[in-house]
């Protein structure tokens, strides 16, 4: 379809005499541009020559080759001189962790022109030749060493001198003190220089500070039992005897350990009460109050013996019970829908400790989870699991558990065979199984 005239004109026009003129100015400005560049390029060409690189040099080290360290580099003789490459390089040597110090120098080579060396310079890290712990009377090195290796530390006599190592170990044995009472221990690692050697002497130097005792547990919130029973369910912080009426502290009061408190309260306390049908209970984390003390070496109160100043611990526990729980009904169903047990449910349930009406009790229901495993496994089920499943009744205070047994493959002898009866036949061994 052709256009009206105007309206083809005023395109056209616009076109002319905007787009023509701009076209014609950017032609010249980038012909200018690149006239200038080519300029550049040819002066900078004249001004600035090829650099090389003769050889690259390591001075300092001792226990690293040369030629271990030159096959970590990027950068090689006759390469071009780039010194993103030496700092990337250089960045390179430092992550490998052999030295405390590295400088790196480019110097002009005596050749000629144009040619530069590569010189890092290094400081090994120094290699330990003795670890030692003063002031430590708690543990034993032995002990020491065998917690160094369940933590993997890394820190050996013979081994480069590592600064994060010595505060992994720093770390692992305060936690390693504190276990045995000494929460208050300071360590500070020393580090002492052999003579005409790159070899050092590592030194923890501790003040372990006073043993840190049990002191007084406490209980918030227990109506079901009293504090005495609670403390008996605490195999790991109860005291060694009846703490007597005329001291604070227990006679031969245990050692303050966190993780034992931990597990105290999870295994005793909140085991004592799971056992006893409060199912929801909740044990909330205790508040410690640190004291000062002052007892003999008894204990109790004794005319003329001289007293110790020393630490401990006042634990208190808050409990929220929660309602009492009583059995409700049993469920033994497969984990399967569209598999039926191999088993006689009627036969399984009687199995179960528990009944009907009974207060419930989970390390019963613990142990009924391993009867049936040993069940199972006598009918060669050896990968049957068993899960349960609780509905809470509220209302009622009863709870029904659903157990979904996963039977999985079940597994037959195809044969029995002897090794190394040389007077005995196998037919008679096979005969007394």
């Amino acid at each position: 379809m052709r256009m009206p005239p105007e309206k083809f004109l005023y395109k056209k026009r616009l076109c002319t005499s905007r787009r023509g003129t701009l076209g014609r100015v950017t032609l010249l400005v980038c012909q200018f541009l690149v006239f200038v560049a080519a300029r550049g390029a040819a002066a900078q060409t004249t001004e600035e020559p090829r650099v090389l690189i003769e050889r690259v040099e390591f001075l300092g080290n001792r226990r690293v080759r040369s030629d271990t360290l030159r096959a970590r580099l990027f950068v090689r003789s006759g390469d071009l001189y780039n010194e993103e490459t030496l700092r990337r390089d250089f960045q390179g040597l430092w992550n490998t962790g052999f030295f405390e110090d590295i400088r790196l120098r480019v110097e002009d080579s005596a050749s000629g022109p144009g040619r530069k060396i590569v010189i890092f310079e290094l400081k090994e890290r120094p290699i330990i030749r003795r670890i030692r712990y003063d002031g430590i009377h708690s543990v034993s090195e032995s002990d020491i060493l065998d917690r160094f290796k369940e933590r993997k530390v890394g820190l050996t006599v013979e081994s480069q001198l590592d600064p994060t190592k010595i505060m992994k170990a720093d770390t692992v044995l305060k936690e390693l003190l504190g276990e045995h009472g000494r929460q208050f221990a300071k360590v500070t690692p020393q580090i002492e220089r052999i003579a005409s050697s790159n070899a050092v002497i590592l030194v923890f130097k501790v003040e372990e500070g006073a043993k840190v005792k049990v002191g007084g547990i406490h209980f918030t919130g227990n109506h079901a039992f009293s504090d005495r029973k609670l403390i008996r369910a605490m195999r790991h912080d109860r005291p060694y005897a009846i703490p007597m009426y005329f001291t604070e502290l227990g006679v031969l009061s245990k050692t303050f350990d966190k993780d034992k408190l931990n597990e105290d309260l999870e295994v005793g306390v909140r085991g004592l009460y799971q056992d006893s049908g409060y199912f929801r209970v909740l044990v909330k984390e205790p508040f410690l109050e640190h004291i000062d003390t002052q007892t003999n070496k008894l204990g109790v109160p004794v005319p003329l013996m001289a007293k110790s100043h020393g630490k401990a611990v006042n634990i208190t526990i808050p409990i929220e019970e929660g309602p009492r729980y009583q059995m409700g009904t049993l469920k033994i169903v497969s984990a399967d829908p569209d598999k039926a047990l191999s088993l006689k449910v009627e036969a399984l349930k009687k199995v179960f400790p528990l009944t009907q009406g009974d207060v419930l009790n989970v390390s019963k229901l613990r142990k009924a989870m391993k009867d049936y495993t040993s069940v199972y496994g006598e009918y060669g089920f050896i990968d049957f699991t068993a899960e349960p499943d609780f509905d809470v009744d509220d209302a009622n205070k009863i709870i029904n558990i659903t157990l979904k047994f996963d039977e999985q493959k079940q597994y037959y002898v195809r044969r029995i065979d002897f090794a190394g009866n040389t007077t005995t036949r196998d037919k008679v061994i096979r005969r007394e199984l």
